[in-house]
């Protein structure tokens, strides 16, 4: 459409780019969908289409619809090319497995929803995500569905000391605790350092608050440490250099903010948040159930990979060989789970993959570009906490979020502005002027 043609028709030209701009907010959606469509205020719409289905509809439409405007004129850095088929070749290995396993029934279901709902995970971040305004409303959308979870959460918290799970919008706590984490690493390493607007700073202040409250609230062990070693990794991320060492103003100052809050929870924790602490102290104590559990279902996939390591058991094998029932049992570790299925073939292709991609988000931090480094710790820290967390809980569909964020990273050379930001200030020992302080 010329421009003379859009000016004489602004509705019509308003329409296309609200669908244009619509891509990121369906994938985020889509991405989410599992949070919150249990929701029974929803549910007159899940009676009728399952809402991670209709999401990945609508964002494939979005796709098509930019494509064909461009005239499928679509180009991909080598690095997402040899990423897309190390994924294609962890997909044939899901249904190579369905050959010979005996949990066909749950073999296919997943092997049909790694090729379609994770496929589209990770090639939608490829094909949707593609330059740096595309990668702020996604993250602004993610943000804001994230959001919707602790808000719903804070409405029925029934108030401190009391020893019990939060759940929000008809989902779990797992759920509430890793969407709170996910957005509040989306805020922290990627939208306030880039916000100029004092405003909208407080705002996502507030949000960030909101959703680490959630995080620690719903009272599950796992995303926590993901998180808390996702920000050590920011901040590790975030210095250069040995002698003259160089940090980020941005990242200094959130230390110090960490620190205090690092303090405050030291003192206040177990009060404020009573399921969390008591469940850690089990767990550095007892063990406890869960855990026990969990080692039992480590221990069975470690046992199943061994008896067959090259290929493994078959997709959908594991729940046959611990239950001798065909149903959806998984070890609730990724690694282990492609072991005890797929074998050591599987197991490969996963672990190319996931060193591949930080490989590619690691050589992006050294770029001269300051947005190319904002987002490329963002991506990698993101991706830290969606790895730590397939580690210890679902299974590799349930994961699907860790797999969007190798796509992004596997173009993560494509998220630069054409000036670059200054972030960087340098800290040295040397005897020279502005030592032992952050210098210009």
């Amino acid at each position: 459409m010329t421009k003379t043609a859009m000016s004489s028709n602004p509705s019509r030209g308003l329409s296309a780019s609200f669908i244009r701009n619509m891509g990121e907010w369906f994938l985020a959606l889509f991405l989410l969908g599992g949070y919150f469509k249990a929701d029974l205020r929803l549910a007159f719409i899940q009676s009728h289409i399952d809402m991670t289905m209709l999401f990945l509809v609508l964002s494939c439409l979005v796709f098509v619809y930019r494509a064909v405007r461009n005239n499928f004129a679509l180009q991909f850095p080598r690095s997402s090319i040899w990423m897309a088929a190390l994924f294609l070749l962890l997909d044939a290995c899901l249904i190579g497995g369905l050959l010979y396993t005996k949990g066909m029934q749950y073999g296919f279901d997943k092997a049909m929803r790694f090729t379609f709902l994770t496929g589209w995970a990770f090639f939608g971040a490829i094909l949707l995500i593609t330059n740096l305004p595309s990668l702020r409303r996604f993250s602004w959308a993610l943000v804001t569905i994230s959001t919707a979870l602790p808000i719903h959460a804070l409405m029925g918290y029934p108030g401190g000391g009391q020893v019990g799970f939060v759940t929000a919008l008809g989902s779990n706590q797992i759920a509430l605790a890793r969407a709170s984490g996910i957005g509040l690493l989306a805020i922290v390493a990627f939208l306030l350092p880039a916000e100029k607007k004092l405003w909208i700073r407080l705002g996502l202040f507030v949000m960030a608050a909101l959703l680490l409250w959630a995080t620690l609230i719903a009272g599950v062990r796992g995303p926590v440490l993901a998180l808390v070693v996702s920000f050590i990794l920011f901040f590790g991320l975030s210095m250069h250099g040995f002698v003259h060492l160089k940090i980020d103003r941005f990242a200094f100052k959130l230390g110090i903010v960490a620190l205090f809050v690092a303090i405050v929870l030291a003192f206040l924790g177990p009060e404020l948040f009573p399921t969390l602490a008591l469940r850690t102290n089990i767990l550095l104590t007892d063990v406890g159930t869960s855990a026990s559990i969990r080692l039992s279902l480590f221990q069975a996939a470690f046992d199943q990979w061994a008896a067959s390591p090259i290929l493994g058991g078959g997709t959908g094998q594991f729940s046959v060989a611990l239950t001798g029932e065909d149903i959806r049992l998984y070890p609730h570790n990724l690694i282990l789970e492609l072991g005890a299925e797929n074998g050591l073939v599987g197991v490969l292709a996963f672990i190319i993959m996931i060193a591949a991609s930080f490989a590619n988000g690691v050589t992006k931090l050294y770029a001269k570009n300051g947005s190319l480094r904002i987002v490329s710790r963002y991506l990698l820290i993101s991706c830290c906490f969606a790895f730590l967390n397939a580690m210890v809980s679902g299974d590799i569909n349930d994961n699907r979020m860790l797999f969007f964020f190798v796509g992004l990273l596997a173009v993560a050379g494509q998220f630069s502005e054409e000036k670059p930001i200054k972030m960087m200030k340098s800290v040295t020992n040397q005897p020279q002027s502005g030592n032992g302080h952050l210098g210009d």
